[in-house]
């Protein structure tokens, strides 16, 4: 009775070592996004969540976009403009990581609203609504008050790479900057 329940036992224990490792191998590909592969250059998620991450509160911490104004700050985001060595890399991600952690707290969008680019709003107008989406619905498009928009430097080096990621938010009608904020990372090759 004991080698039969030692077998059914070791089976088991087969079967199931089985399977976690068949469960292992469909996950396998999930990489920790702290972790940098063998190959990987510049920036990476680690930075991307880490950048993001520090600015969300930075920006709150300004009297512009403070909790408890009597109104929304309205803001429109541009896309990061790239002076990197990578020059065609798309940097959007940035930008819309940072949108995403801003609209994702409740007590924040009370505070803050963004807007979509005018540009986008036309096409998803003239694509969407009947008619085109002329005339008086274009007016009814709240104006932005702030654009927050940023740069992407790289200095690089034999072994590393050097990235300021600069970060600011202007007044629209002013042009005043009310806010600029540097990121710095540095990266090995």
């Amino acid at each position: 009775m004991n080698k039969v329940r030692y077998l059914t036992l070791a089976c088991l224990a087969v079967v199931m070592g089985a399977g976690v490792m068949g469960c292992a191998k469909q996950t396998g590909r999930e990489v920790d996004p702290d972790v940098r592969l063998r190959g990987d250059a510049g920036l990476q998620s680690r930075d991307l969540r880490e950048m993001t991450e520090r600015m969300a509160p930075d920006l709150r911490s300004i009297p512009e976009l403070a909790p408890g104004r009597s109104t929304k700050a309205v803001i429109v985001m541009k896309p990061i403009e790239n002076k990197t060595a990578r020059p065609g890399e798309d940097l959007s991600i940035y930008v819309a990581r940072l949108k995403a952690i801003l609209n994702s707290n409740p007590t924040i969008r009370n505070d803050i609203a963004f807007v979509e680019e005018r540009e986008t709003l036309n096409w998803v107008r003239a694509t969407e609504l009947d008619g085109g989406g002329g005339g008086a619905v274009n007016n009814s498009r709240v104006q932005p008050q702030y654009v927050l928009w940023g740069t992407f430097y790289e200095k690089r080096a034999a072994r590393s790479s050097y990235f300021l990621c600069t970060f600011r938010l202007t007044d629209i009608k002013t042009g005043v900057q009310v806010w600029e904020k540097p990121y710095e990372v540095k990266t090995l090759k």
